[in-house]
């Protein structure tokens, strides 16, 4: 799964927990995951490989719950979950 995958859901995720009246930082936290990474330099796939989960939470806008969703999804795992 690619950057621009990631990212799209991650968005409709903050989406779907906004319509679902969630608390709004939760669905900040999904939608600054996804900016942030739309700009990496590298791919999810390639950074994970490298040093796994943990390396994503290096990356500003991305914490450990959303640096463990991020992981999954780029192993081709199911959709996100509330971070």
């Amino acid at each position: 799964m690619t950057n621009t995958d990631i990212a799209r859901r991650l968005r409709e995720q903050a989406n779907e927990l906004a319509r679902g009246g969630e608390n709004l930082y939760r669905v900040r936290a999904f939608r600054q995951a996804a900016l942030a990474v739309q700009g990496l330099p590298a791919e999810v796939v390639q950074v994970v490989a490298a040093g796994g989960p943990k390396a994503l939470e290096r990356v500003p806008g991305i914490g450990k719950s959303l640096a463990g969703t991020i992981a999954g999804l780029a192993a081709g795992g199911p959709e996100p979950i509330a971070a």
